[in-house]
């Protein structure tokens, strides 16, 4: 007798109605919006096995691997489809986020796409997708390359195999290459009298069914969750830009699901979760994008959103505020807002910052010490991922302030990019954690280049060498073009 034993469902947690509405404009905009980068997806990876040979598909059978060459192309190949399409619908998408959240319903404001959180993020996202569908698909084509598919199928047709493969992911070509030798197997046993070549031909037809249905899922895979990257990510920005023009106070973001039986344990063990803008979610696994903690998606076709509630109402105008201050007559001081701790000898600023790096390299926030030219020093403490400190003379100042090794062992970052461009006359910024000691002197030339020109070059190289920490490579690049003075030393 066999016994069936049926999971429990997962029960529904209350959501609002705000909730509800969030995931529903998010659902709609990825079932209206996800057609067009299908088809042009899969059309790309059509052209692309058109334009390989069947020689250079059976010199790369024959000498196990693909040649430079051939990835160099397809990496050219995706940088032109991320310049060409993909950005405007990465655009599209961010642009419509803001308008799936209840909480901008009310709120009379134009959202700007060229803003620098949306510009960077899709000039990043982009990199991020070329070096990642390059290596995706380089992978997929040497799993069938080894050694004991060469030996197991012939060069003719190993080679014709592979062709139909071009564009899938690693298990989505190890699928088509064994459904490929099931159907031989099957009519080898089925048809003994059927002829060797005969039998292939069909499995290849057979299989390059199998194949395009693959790469329709795929399609339809990064549509989504692209779609969805932007999307949330526009959210993000609007909340951010209404913010800054004092529509909206402070705010908080709420990860939201459907709460049905289909949705992953990850994503149900962060429903209804609720953290401060700046802070991340506690997503585990892969890290599939830079900045993922902070939003959705957490895996790709993830559909779960982010719902904005106010929690505060916004604040006063700065100048309406200065005026309240001086009403009495008093003066309005809105000066330095970092503690005074003390002053050093000026000609030893970079011994104390050395000690002072130590001081603060554990620390589980950031922090920054500045000396300036004068040896006065100041602490300013801040938040998970950044410290914001003014009113310091920074001419001449040294500067260190840590990255918590929970943020990534990782080296400058954007923010320090532009703050050392905007203060480009300091005498050295350096960052500490538990493994090292990054410093860099900006020079003149750092305000001819852009952090977008330096990470994708780091991008390539990272894709080169296996370096993980892009940030490091960044700084090495920026250093090559002279615009700084950049080291990285262990600790010990």
């Amino acid at each position: 007798m066999a016994i069936r034993i049926i999971p429990p469902k997962r029960v529904k947690k209350a959501k609002s109605r705000n909730g509800q509405e969030v995931l529903r404009r998010l659902g709609e905009y990825l079932e209206n919006e996800s057609d067009e980068p299908v088809k042009l997806l899969c059309g790309f990876w059509e052209d692309q096995q058109n334009v390989i040979t069947y020689q250079e598909l059976r010199s790369a059978v024959m000498a196990g691997y693909l040649s430079l060459e051939t990835l160099q192309l397809w990496q050219q190949d995706y940088s032109v489809l991320v310049a060409g399409r993909l950005k405007s619908m990465w655009t599209a998408a961010a642009a419509a986020g803001p308008s799936g959240q209840p909480v901008l319903d009310n709120v009379s404001f134009k959202f700007d796409t060229q803003a620098p959180g949306i510009l960077n993020w899709i000039e990043q996202r982009g990199a991020e997708f070329v070096t990642a569908s390059t290596q995706e698909q380089k992978d997929a084509i040497a799993a069938l390359l080894t050694n004991k598919m060469r030996e197991k199928h012939t060069v003719d047709e190993l080679s014709r195999l592979i062709r139909p493969c071009i564009g899938l992911t690693e298990r989505d070509a190890k699928a088509v290459a064994r459904f490929y030798d099931n159907i031989v197997d099957t009519m080898k046993k089925e048809h003994p009298r059927m002829k060797p070549e005969n039998i292939r031909q069909k499995a290849l037809d057979a299989s390059g069914k199998y194949a395009e249905k693959k790469h329709r899922a795929r399609a339809m895979t990064i549509a989504q969750t692209e779609s969805a990257f932007a999307y949330n990510r526009g959210a993000d920005e609007g909340v951010r830009q209404a913010q800054d023009q004092g529509l909206l106070g402070k705010t908080i973001k709420r990860w939201s699901t459907s709460g049905d039986d289909g949705v992953c344990d990850q994503c149900a063990s962060l429903e209804g979760v609720e953290v401060e803008m700046d802070a991340d979610f506690n997503i585990k696994g892969r890290i599939i994008f830079q900045g993922q903690h902070m939003l959705p998606p957490a895996h790709p076709r993830c559909a779960c959103a982010v719902e904005y509630i106010e929690i505060e109402p916004p604040k006063m105008p700065q100048s309406e505020q200065m005026y309240q201050d001086n009403a009495d007559g008093s003066s309005f001081d809105d000066s330095v807002d970092a503690e005074y701790i003390g002053s050093v000898n000026p000609e030893k600023s970079s011994e104390a910052t050395v000690y002072y790096g130590n001081e603060i390299r554990v620390m589980e926030t950031e922090n920054a010490v500045i000396i300036d030219k004068n040896g006065n020093v100041y602490h300013a403490e801040g938040g998970k991922t950044s410290v914001c400190f003014k009113g310091i003379d920074l001419e001449g100042a040294y500067i260190v302030h840590n990255h918590p090794d929970k943020n990534g062992i990782v080296s400058f970052g954007e923010d320090d990019f532009v703050f050392m461009k905007e203060n480009s006359n300091i005498a050295e910024l350096q960052a500490v954690n538990n493994f090292y000691t990054y410093s860099a002197v900006p020079l003149a030339k750092i305000k001819e280049i852009s952090y977008n020109e330096i990470y994708r070059e780091a991008l390539i190289r990272g894709f080169e060498t296996g370096e993980d920490d892009l940030q490091h490579l960044a700084m090495t690049v920026l250093a090559e073009k002279g615009g700084v003075v950049y080291g990285r030393t262990p600790f010990k």
